[in-house]
């Protein structure tokens, strides 16, 4: 059962935006993701990438959890003491995530809305987290990601992206798999070149499995 679990997580979904809004793959999204030894070692490696990417920040910083899903990082910023708010394209998994803050004692705000265009104005909040997004974009639309996460942000922005390097795209040869498995892998040319567009500066990057994961952590600041 966990090889089956293992197996199905690494694949690359096709049309995620609709994917991800069933209901029943939202339920099953956390158990197909982690519930196996690379799952386990993933998560604990992004979340403390995410944790140092955030230092510095103050107990009771506003954070907004762009594209939260079901709520793992959003529990997170709770659990480190921030205000936490979501945001999804998916009610289906933000059910999952208001369940999840609920069992902790939580009553965190959720809204669902695509991120390209956030409801919100201009600096709104401390800080921005997105994880598990970027790598389903190719680069004009990840820019106008990284843009509107900014403008909602006082300064900083923490985000997750699949950034692959030779030894990846060889495995990717020899497993016919795409590099990294995600949608549109970059090069960390690739990476700076978004930034530069974006207009923020790249302050500090944490790798989550390097070798065997293409996840990066970013802190960005304009």
């Amino acid at each position: 059962m966990l090889m089956r679990i293992s197996e199905e997580s690494e694949k690359v979904v096709e049309r995620p935006w609709e994917y991800w809004c069933l209901p029943a793959i939202a339920q099953e999204y956390d158990a197909r993701r982690f519930h196996h030894l690379k799952g386990y070692l993933y998560r604990r490696r992004e979340e403390r990438a995410i944790e140092l990417a955030l230092r510095g920040l103050q107990p009771g910083s506003r954070i907004l959890d762009a594209a939260c899903g079901t709520g793992r990082i959003t529990a997170l910023l709770r659990h480190n003491g921030y205000r936490a708010t979501g945001c999804d394209i998916s009610r289906a998994m933000m059910d999952v995530a208001r369940r999840r803050l609920a069992s902790m004692g939580h009553e965190v705000h959720f809204v669902e809305n695509n991120v390209e265009h956030l409801p919100y104005r201009d600096k709104s909040f401390d800080a921005v987290t997105c994880a598990g997004l970027l790598m389903h974009f190719d680069a004009d639309r990840r820019v106008r990601v990284l843009r509107e996460l900014a403008r909602v942000s006082r300064g900083r922005v923490v985000v997750h992206y699949g950034c692959v390097g030779a030894l990846l795209r060889v495995k990717a040869r020899i497993s016919g798999r795409p590099p990294g498995n995600v949608r549109h892998p970059v090069s960390e040319a690739e990476m700076r070149a978004d930034f530069q567009r974006s207009e923020l500066i790249e302050r500090a990057r944490f790798w989550i499995l390097r070798g065997i994961s293409s996840s990066v952590i970013v802190h960005l600041t304009e």
